[in-house]
């Protein structure tokens, strides 16, 4: 049976659908009234899946599964796909929330491990991650949504709270350095990185 919501590519013509039984179906929705499979399913979950994300160019299509990872599928040609792009590890329960950046070059995964973790898919097949994961302080699984202009993640969870991280880098180096000022001074920096010469990430 269905697990969750199915995912449309923006131009309706094709839509993917995942199951508890672990696969994948892609469909040809041009005539929805005669909706047809497109190619075999989609098999390389050990679990339900629980979340589908397509990117903005409608060439990469995300799946979370029970069985902690992410899977990358090319979809350029949906009835030819047939085994993942990549697998994104890291997760240590379900996978229940995906979304692309605007941009399609960043997606952002939810699990029930109360984390959120962000991975560079500019190229899917070597995606990688990005940073450490966060954690929204939530039991359950979260919702993830970029903001437009992709410098905002929002997370909301079973906490009844919806947070706002600022993904924006030299924005978030502002604050640190607005906020401990002259906290890493020469003598700081020779006692801890006493092998690196004396560059401090704040300018005076």
């Amino acid at each position: 049976r269905l697990r969750q919501r199915p995912a449309l590519l923006p131009d309706g013509r094709t839509l993917a659908s995942g199951s508890a039984d672990g696969t994948i179906r892609l469909w040809n929705t041009a005539d929805p009234r005669r909706t047809t499979l497109l190619g075999r399913s989609l098999t390389a979950h050990d679990g339900p899946v629980n979340v589908l994300a397509y990117s903005p160019d409608g060439r990469t299509l995300a799946s979370g599964s029970d069985d902690d990872t992410v899977r990358l599928w090319d979809v350029t040609d949906p009835a030819g796909t047939r085994t993942p792009a990549a697998t994104l590890t890291g997760h240590t329960e379900a996978v229940v929330s995906l979304t692309f950046r605007p941009d399609g070059d960043t997606l952002a995964s939810g699990g029930n491990d109360n984390t959120v973790r962000l991975w560079n898919v500019t190229d899917p097949a070597d995606a990688a991650p990005i940073g450490q994961s966060m954690s929204p302080n939530a039991k359950t699984g979260n919702f993830l949504a970029f903001s437009p202009r992709s410098h905002l993640l929002g997370v909301s969870s079973g906490t009844d709270t919806v947070r706002l991280w600022n993904l924006d880098v030299d924005r978030a180096v502002s604050h640190i350095c607005a906020t401990t000022r002259n906290v890493l001074t020469k003598e700081k920096w020779d006692e801890y990185l006493s092998r690196l010469s004396y560059d401090p990430p704040c300018e005076p």
